[in-house]
């Protein structure tokens, strides 16, 4: 799951103070990531005058995705003071986006303490939870934090995600629409929307709002293949593998080391008899995930069909193997 687009994210305002503050939003509104980095450290370590800009920098760490220097500066900082929920809130959610969920667990349960009023540390709970599939209890966290912060999008977009991994699809759409009422172009909500639709197999509403996510993908420049990805794989089933062609090689160059692409490109590929192209393209996605058993088994079938039965061999092996560790909870 995706957590959210950065474009929302300074839609809360920081209470006037202190400079660095209000600096480090406006840079992170301006997409200068590193600037904004520093200067919202600043606004935190001098006392930061409300809960906004700590969240603020935790998402310039989700888009430079530099999570390891990020620990090791807040627990520098922390080994030289009593921990504040910011501090901890921030370690947190660095031991979060590098799955480290009980490190993460264990430090919010120390911030929760100190403030159980605070949405950051209820959400941040909600997203270790849904990772851990504990979804009694993401559910009964993400409604905490949207009941504290009614007015965040990102958290009525992730509660809808959340709807949808349990196909409930009506609810799903309930907490979209939620979403798009507070921040009306936001096209990660648009693409669940879509997701949902397709479910439900509402086609039409579907194509409709794939178009509206792809849109406003590109509009606003975000680092999110999913949408074109998403609606590749809805044409595919359609049978439209030629029309799913142009949004799989655009989400590759959204992100290159996205294996789901190289996946549905190969695919896609396959169903057209391009064949050398459509290994190519599924022996990338092996080398970006190997640990995928789809990609192993469709790799693996085109070289059954080439005559490579030595390859073919290794693959569905691999294959097998994935299958077997997965269908028993291995790790």
């Amino acid at each position: 799951m995706r957590f959210g687009a950065l474009f929302l994210l300074t839609a809360g305002l920081v209470r006037a103070g202190d400079g660095s503050c209000e600096q480090g939003k406006a840079l992170l509104r301006a997409k200068a990531y590193a600037e904004a980095q520093e200067a919202l450290w600043k606004c935190v370590l001098d006392g930061a005058p409300g809960r906004e800009p700590a969240h603020f920098l935790t998402q310039t760490y989700r888009e430079l995705r530099n999570y390891d220097t990020g620990l090791k500066r807040v627990t520098s900082v922390m080994s030289g003071r009593s921990p504040s929920v910011d501090l901890l809130y921030i370690a947190a959610f660095l031991h979060f986006r590098l799955e480290n969920h009980k490190a993460s667990l264990h430090l919010l349960s120390r911030a929760f303490p100190l403030d159980n009023y605070d949405w950051r540390v209820h959400h941040l709970f909600a997203l270790n939870y849904i990772v851990l599939k504990v979804n009694t209890g993401a559910l009964e966290e993400m409604r905490t934090a949207i009941a504290l912060n009614p007015g965040n999008p990102e958290l009525h977009y992730q509660l809808a995600r959340l709807h949808y991994t349990e196909q409930r699809f009506q609810e799903s759409i309930a907490a979209s629409e939620k979403a798009l009422a507070l921040v009306s172009e936001y096209p990660e909500v648009y693409n669940n929307l879509a997701l949902c639709y397709q479910a439900l197999s509402e086609n039409d509403r579907a194509v409709e709002n794939f178009e509206r996510a792809v849109l406003l993908t590109r509009k606003s420049q975000a680092r999110d293949e999913w949408p074109f990805i998403n609606y590749a794989a809805f044409l595919m089933k359609q049978g439209s593998f030629e029309k799913s062609l142009p949004l799989l090689r655009e989400a590759i160059a959204v992100n290159p080391g996205s294996a789901k692409s190289y996946y549905y490109l190969g695919r896609a590929l396959r169903n057209l008899n391009q064949i050398a192209e459509a290994q190519a393209a599924l022996e990338k996605s092996v080398q970006l995930d190997s640990e995928d058993p789809a990609a192993q088994y469709q790799l693996a079938t085109l070289l059954t069909r080439k005559g490579d039965r030595t390859r073919a061999k290794v693959f569905f092996e691999r294959f097998e193997t994935l299958r077997k560790k997965r269908s028993d909870g291995s790790p």
